[in-house]
């Protein structure tokens, strides 16, 4: 692991549309993050959210080195679009941003978009659009193109970036649909990971030249491992509806939500860190709970298995959030640069 580099993205927390505060929350999530060394914010997509591009302009004018994650939904926005979005951002604010490529939805959303295709469809979609896209970022010839999803007649929208300008793109999922899909137009496969033992041999086992691995979780550290498990409970209550909706998920339409629904329903905790309560409690990622060292030392295991890149989920909002999560990322980075 000597020399090892690996990133750290946040996730840009917005209040719906209409809610006091919103752009001043914005403003201070992309300050915070700054402050504490965290890479990029993850800027997300569904139907009541502020829409993530405004958000990520927000971030871009608000800071000087956290990359904007953009969730781009291929139903929502076509890729001329997206590709116009991008090179306007970029060429505004002489930064990179990056692109998370999701393909998944609630299913009352996809049913309000009259969304036909199938889970594995969805992704073959995405792989074009994905084509699409960087062909649109990488030059200014005109563009033709014959796919299932997209016919183009010699396009011209004038948008490309140079090389190092250009998004990478992050593929969400961990089925044989996402990481294929992943294979041909990501840089970045995204899941959100088990345990250690039971990770290396699902998720992992895979082409080494293939792209890069994400794992999204949550992290609740503290000075000590009592102070930790309180904060995470405290966070995340166990009750009788969130029982039951863990046991609904095992039927989701979503590869990762039914794994971590098996994970939550058979015991809440892994490796005397690894938790699914927050899962069990009606959110989407693990966390990570103890001792600051005790967090560091189970991510250092993650990237010594091919992870490059953790996106932080959970609550990530305040101060102290940060903070306690800059003490672990330090250790880890310290770890990371003895080995």
């Amino acid at each position: 692991m000597a020399g090892m580099r690996f990133e750290v993205y946040g996730t840009a927390i917005t209040q719906h549309a209409g809610q006091e505060d919103t752009l001043q929350t914005i403003v201070e999530l992309a300050q915070r993050a700054e402050r504490h060394g965290v890479n990029g914010l993850l800027t997300y997509y569904n139907h009541q959210s502020i829409d993530p591009w405004i958000v990520a302009s927000v971030i871009l004018q608000n800071s000087k080195s956290v990359t904007p994650l953009v969730a781009l939904q291929p139903y929502a926005l076509p890729p001329v679009t997206a590709a116009k979005l991008i090179h306007s951002l970029t060429s505004l604010h002489r930064r990179r941003m990056d692109i998370n490529l999701v393909t998944g939805a609630t299913e009352g959303e996809l049913a309000q978009v009259d969304e036909k295709l199938d889970h594995d469809d969805r992704y073959d979609r995405a792989v074009e659009y994905g084509v699409v896209l960087r062909s649109l970022l990488a030059s200014n010839e005109p563009l033709f193109h014959e796919g299932r999803f997209y016919r183009y007649r010699a396009l011209r929208i004038s948008s490309r970036l140079e090389p190092d300008e250009r998004p990478r793109i992050f593929v969400a999922g961990s089925s044989a649909a996402s990481r294929h899909a992943a294979a041909a137009v990501g840089d970045v496969a995204v899941t959100h990971p088990e345990p250690l033992a039971q990770f290396a041999k699902t998720f992992l086992h895979r082409r080494q030249d293939g792209p890069r691995t994400a794992i999204r979780v949550g992290l609740v550290a503290r000075p000590t491992r009592d102070e930790a498990w309180s904060a995470a409970r405290a966070l995340y209550p166990a009750d009788r509806l969130a029982q039951i909706k863990t046991s609904m998920r095992k039927q989701s339409e979503s590869d990762w939500s039914r794994r971590l629904a098996k994970l939550a329903s058979k015991d809440a905790i892994y490796d005397e860190v690894y938790w699914t309560g927050a899962y069990r409690g009606g959110g989407s990622v693990p966390l990570l709970v103890g001792e600051y060292h005790e967090v560091a030392h189970y991510l250092e295991q993650y990237l010594k298995l091919g992870v490059s890149t953790v996106l932080l989920g959970g609550r990530l909002t305040s101060e102290d959030d940060f903070r306690h999560s800059a003490t672990v990322l330090a250790e880890l980075r310290s770890r990371v640069r003895q080995v």
